[in-house]
């Protein structure tokens, strides 16, 4: 494990559950110290345990990310304490599914706000430190869906293309200062957030479809994206940036 000033700090948000667990776990196994925020406080403490009792270093508070105050405060804080950010991993989010004709225009707007606005909340906090550092490395949780249509979800899919949009213009805007700006797009990945729709046997009957439609004939774990954040946010990708990389299974192809 990596010690002393060269370790890496990066902040992960969403960090209670699902995607954002499973990196910051694989990044304090690799050394990073990690930084991490998320609404629900037992999920950040399941979290912390897992990584403290690998003999790794975490740290966190519950942020909402559309509050820019507090994800200005909270960022001030782990420079505080970490002297630094290196990396950061914008995935806080939040579903729901509604045709548009039913949909409650504060189910559009709380699924934009926490994407969007949340994303950008933060990548603005992380940025003034990577800027004056002139260096860094960002990664957005976009989705399959910033590229296809997506039913009864106008809402998380306009939210998703968005981000996309963002991160490349992002990548473009902070490339002189050195700093990588990526997204992926994770195609049908088992976290609580995919379970949450439906009863028990109505997920099983979900699994089967997956892998019945899937190229690759399984359901996505949250480690299979961990490993390609893992990727983005490393030297290993030095020469990529504004890219939409896809863990999805073979669910789209370009």
């Amino acid at each position: 494990m990596v010690t002393g000033d060269v370790a890496k700090v990066s902040v992960i948000t969403g960090a209670g559950s699902g995607l954002g667990r499973a990196t910051a776990i694989r990044l304090a196994k690799r050394g990073d110290k990690v930084a991490l925020c998320d609404l629900n406080q037992n999920g950040l403490e399941e979290t912390f345990g897992v990584i403290r009792g690998n003999g790794g270093e975490a740290t966190g508070a519950v942020v909402d990310v559309r509050d820019s105050g507090a994800v200005k405060n909270w960022c001030a804080d782990v420079i505080k304490q970490l002297g630094k950010i290196d990396y950061l991993f914008s995935n806080a989010g939040v579903t729901s599914r509604s045709p548009v004709r039913d949909m409650e225009f504060d189910e559009w707007r709380r699924l934009i706000d926490t994407h969007v606005s949340g994303s950008f909340n933060v990548c603005q906090a992380a940025l003034v430190c990577m800027v004056e550092r002139g260096s860094g490395a960002i990664v957005v949780t976009s989705s399959d869906y910033a590229v296809i249509g997506m039913r009864h979800a106008s809402n998380y899919a306009a939210a998703k293309t968005a981000l996309y949009a963002f991160t490349k213009a992002l990548a473009v805007e902070f490339a002189p200062h050195r700093i990588r700006v990526n997204a992926i797009g994770p195609g049908p990945i088992d976290t609580p957030l995919l379970r949450s729709r439906g009863t028990p046997a109505e997920w099983q009957d979900r699994v089967r479809d997956y892998e019945a439609r899937l190229p690759m004939q399984r359901l996505g774990q949250p480690e299979d994206v961990a490993s390609v954040v893992d990727f983005l946010l490393s030297d290993r990708s030095s020469y990529i940036t504004g890219q939409l990389l896809q863990p999805n299974g073979g669910q789209v192809m370009w």
